[in-house]
């Protein structure tokens, strides 16, 4: 979770700090894109996964 936090930081600061041609938007907006559904996945597991049952030694 980390790195997708780091990535969204570094594609954020290449869109308000570079000037990009038409392939380069279409480039980070396509790992922007990948990005938040990663993140979205990511989340859905995590939200759908059952704890394992408490188990006594």
């Amino acid at each position: 979770m980390v790195v997708l936090n780091v990535l969204s930081y570094a594609l954020a600061w290449i869109v308000q700090n570079r000037p990009l041609n038409t392939l380069g938007m279409l480039l980070v907006g396509g790992f922007a894109l990948a990005n938040a559904l990663i993140g979205m996945w990511l989340m859905w597991r995590l939200m759908n996964t059952v704890p394992p049952e408490n188990q006594d030694p």
